[in-house]
């Protein structure tokens, strides 16, 4: 099952990649912006959590011990947060840049 979806997000990235270029002149992202990465929600299917997580686990022992800091602290936020929709900074965000990009999620 991660075999076809690794086909489709390769597929998609050839669709995505040509619509970016036509898009260029309007797209200010780049490297370390990471807006869209903070105050989010990130809804990942089950499948892409696991891909997720695969490409976590390949990253070096610093970096995985700074996502797990992440995490334990979204983790403590969401605990005392009294709210409706509960927003956070994305835990693979790493001085405002993907640790995890080659593997992200399709909302990403």
């Amino acid at each position: 099952m991660l075999g076809n979806y690794v086909a489709y997000l390769e597929f998609l990235d050839k669709k995505l990649t040509k619509f970016f270029k036509s898009q260029k002149p309007f797209i200010f992202c780049k490297k370390g912006c990471a807006k869209c990465c903070k105050n989010a929600e990130f809804p990942y299917s089950a499948l892409e959590a696991r891909y997720l997580i695969d490409g976590a686990l390949s990253l070096s022992e610093p970096v995985q011990k700074r996502i797990e800091e992440n995490l334990q602290k979204t983790i403590a936020l969401k605990k005392k947060f009294k709210g409706k929709k509960f927003l956070y900074n994305c835990p693979f965000l790493i001085d405002d840049v993907c640790c995890v990009y080659d593997y992200r999620g399709i909302i990403c």
